[in-house]
């Protein structure tokens, strides 16, 4: 009985953890320190695409995706910000060697009680949450990232807004 009443729990806020996600919800604004000790509030990357990964040094699949967001983060700089957020509990002195060795090019963040729940439930990891320029949490991806997947995000927003520019110029001859 008490594993059933456990496994309609979890049920419970799993789909509570989708539900919100699916309804694109308001990212919250919280601070965190990067591996430099620099302070950051989340609200500093309105306007633009988040990538917030959280994974850990010791995760081969982590590990893995690191290229792919470096590659985002460096191909995309003026639009998309990426945010390690490292949940092995990894300390920040080695966290920042690593990261060195790793060529990582975007903020990484050791382990803090302020940045592991902020955006939600994280299963394990390597766990992605893709928040839009308006802030809004548009998706949710556990398992390893491709560049193909980020970049699908980044493309449908310049999409909607050269549909929205060519439908404001239609509007402008007065044909709507």
């Amino acid at each position: 009985m008490k594993l059933l009443k456990r496994a309609i729990a979890l049920s419970v806020l799993f789909l509570a953890s989708v539900t919100s996600v699916a309804s694109a919800a308001q990212a919250p604004n919280f601070s965190f320190k990067d591996i430099d000790g620099q302070q950051h509030q989340f609200s500093e990357y309105r306007g633009k695409w988040v990538i917030v990964n959280y994974w850990a040094t010791y995760c081969g699949p982590c590990v893995a995706e690191l290229p792919a967001l470096n590659s985002i983060a460096r191909r995309y700089k003026d639009e998309v910000v990426v945010l390690g957020m490292e949940a092995g509990e990894t300390s920040a002195a080695e966290l920042k060697q690593f990261a060195e060795q790793r060529r990582i090019s975007y903020t990484v963040a050791p382990t803090q009680d302020s940045t592991m729940f902020a955006l939600g439930l994280i299963y394990g990891v390597p766990t992605t949450f893709i928040i839009n320029p308006e802030g809004k949490i548009v998706d949710t991806h556990m398992g390893v990232v491709t560049v193909s997947q980020l970049q699908n995000y980044i493309r449908s927003d310049k999409q909607s807004s050269v549909a929205k520019e060519k439908e404001e110029e239609t509007c402008k001859t007065g044909v709507c």
